[in-house]
């Protein structure tokens, strides 16, 4: 599963300013932080296909 295919510049920084975006994979979910004990904006993750997205690697 390959992550960041689908994933623009501008919805990652939008990510990494905690607004929210839906996800490019499926369209059904907004995206939400994989973890809630660590850092919150590495990680992204959809609750409905399981897509996880890197937004700071994008940028």
């Amino acid at each position: 599963m390959a992550s960041n295919i689908k994933l623009t510049r501008d919805n990652a920084v939008r990510l990494i300013r905690n607004q929210e975006v839906s996800c490019p994979n499926c369209g059904k979910a907004i995206l939400q932080p994989r973890y809630t004990f660590k850092n919150q904006n590495t990680e992204y993750m959809c609750p409905v296909c399981k897509e996880i997205y890197h937004p700071c690697k994008l940028i």
